[in-house]
């Protein structure tokens, strides 16, 4: 009997060891900030990437683990890579579709579906997806494009007319965007000017670009992420001073006004507690493009790039 049992139990051992060799390894951890950035060509089926910030390409084994880009409105596309397309000598130097067979970076194509021409995407290895989803914006584009275009319509009115721009018809009253102004004023220390939404998941979570009254010659705009156990802020502090010494307290010509209809959110990625957004800022002369993670309080910031955009 005893050797028997003995028996019995080594057969298992045997058997456990092998079933241990023979289990697939883990997959790695995905890394939030392993991307990269692009712009589509004018038929939204290929796509070049941006250099990095030090204006080198990223390397081409890192281009070519990019295998989705995640395009305006959350749209996300399978892409292959082509091959590293060389400058021409007609470049103009602006990263835009018109230009985008003239300019020089790694080369990828969508072999599935169409982008919108000349869109900013973010490119992410396979797996990128499956870790952190993208959570759609709710908060209809058609909705936010009438808000901004009338936005821009009165504000130029005011500019002409030299008169007050009012803020009131922009103002979100909403018993949501009410709550979450409280909630943002207590936490800064200081008074929301507009709470200006730019992506709304479900009843309870927002993106929102908000402009706080000046203090002093400090200025303050704050992209926020509001959700209902907490608020993360990328803090965009100014001086008035410095800003008309410079041309522009935020960007370039703004005249020091805080320009949130410029603002977009093309995607919203992972779950609560380990958000990314993915956010881009328009300029007089090209695009600002950050991807941010949400962590203790602040959305800190895990990839930058800019597209030049200069008007011919």
């Amino acid at each position: 009997m005893r050797k028997t049992l003995v028996a019995v139990v080594c057969a298992a051992v045997i058997y456990l060891s092998a079933a241990c060799r023979h289990q697939p390894a883990p997959a790695p951890a995905i890394d939030p900030a392993d991307v990269a950035f692009g712009y589509t060509d004018r038929t939204g089926s290929k796509l070049l990437m941006l250099p990095q910030t030090n204006n080198l390409p990223i390397s081409e084994a890192r281009a070519k683990s990019m295998a989705w880009a995640v395009c305006s409105e959350g749209r996300e596309f399978p892409i292959r890579y082509v091959q590293f397309q060389k400058r021409t000598p007609v470049n103009s130097g602006r990263q835009d579709a018109d230009s985008f067979a003239d300019n020089d970076g790694h080369l990828s194509e969508i072999v599935q579906g169409q982008a919108a021409p000349g869109d900013t995407c973010l490119l992410v290895p396979a797996g990128y997806l499956q870790a952190f989803p993208i959570s759609r914006n709710e908060f209809p584009k058609v909705d936010r494009d009438r808000r901004s275009s009338e936005y821009g319509r009165r504000r130029a009115e005011a500019s002409i007319q030299k008169r007050p721009f009012d803020l009131t018809p922009f103002q979100s009253l909403s018993e949501f965007a009410k709550q979450s102004v409280s909630r943002i004023e207590k936490e800064k220390g200081r008074t929301a000017k507009i709470y200006w939404p730019l992506h709304r998941i479900g009843a309870s979570q927002e993106v929102a670009a908000v402009e706080f009254t000046a203090m002093g010659d400090s200025l303050l705009g704050s992209l926020v992420l509001v959700e209902p156990t907490g608020l993360s802020f990328f803090d965009m502090p100014a001086s008035i001073k410095s800003g008309r010494e410079n041309g522009g307290c935020w960007r370039v010509d703004d005249d020091c006004e805080f320009h949130y209809s410029a603002m977009e959110i093309p995607a919203v990625l992972g779950k609560p507690g380990r958000q990314l957004v993915f956010f881009t800022f328009a300029g007089a002369e090209g695009q600002l493009i950050v991807l941010l993670q949400a962590s203790g309080g602040k959305l800190a910031e895990l990839g930058r790039n800019y597209r030049y955009l200069a008007a011919r």
